[in-house]
């Protein structure tokens, strides 16, 4: 509420001395006219300022919050490609490595991206965010059940059970990753998901 009267209030006073500015224009003799112009082009430059800075501010803080996601997600890709989740890992009991989320985590928070400009990343990022919580999750419960567990046999069991489901998290990282890469290409375009 504070911050919409605040809006109301600088804009009306703004457009009112807009019109006050005009209207000396108009009315003072030609040789009088140089202040009353600089004063109507400096209002308007104030108007306009307003709206580019904060344009500008939303770009930067969609921009950063993007760069984050990609490097958080190279860093994922780079704990997938670990030897603790290849199909020749060796077996017994291990501490995985876990997924990151916080660069998705804060880009939401923060609302540095736009519902009406980024739906389709939000919403493959929701479902990444998704994978990685139930990823982890599974991680936990596999280490809990390893290291509970007498029989060096269910130890492999457990992440050979893991290791299933690491394809799809991998396809899901692909998928995000490709999407990114083709908005940070052309990022004044909306790009449908490559993969879908």
């Amino acid at each position: 509420m504070t911050r919409i009267a605040i809006t109301i209030v600088t804009f009306g006073a703004l457009a009112v001395a807009l019109v006050l500015g005009v209207t000396w224009f108009a009315i003072s003799e030609p040789g009088q006219r140089f202040e009353p112009a600089v004063n109507t082009l400096a209002l308007l430059a104030g108007i306009t300022g307003i709206f580019a800075e904060r344009w500008a501010a939303q770009r930067e803080r969609r921009q950063q919050a993007i760069e984050s996601i990609v490097s958080e997600l190279a860093r994922n890709r780079e704990v997938l490609a670990g030897d603790e989740f290849s199909e020749g890992a060796p077996g017994g009991r291990k501490l995985y490595s876990r997924l990151l989320h916080s660069a998705v985590d804060s880009a939401f928070t923060s609302g540095a991206l736009s519902l009406r400009r980024d739906t389709e990343l939000i919403s493959l990022l929701h479902q990444w965010r998704g994978q990685v919580s139930s990823v982890n999750r599974r991680l936990e419960l596999t280490e809990m059940l390893m290291f509970t567990t007498a029989s060096a046999d269910e130890a492999d069991d457990f992440n050979k059970a893991l290791r299933t489901f690491m394809p799809t998290v991998r396809s899901h990282l692909d998928e995000v990753e490709s999407y990114l890469g083709a908005m940070r290409s052309e990022p004044s375009r909306r790009i449908t998901s490559p993969l879908r």
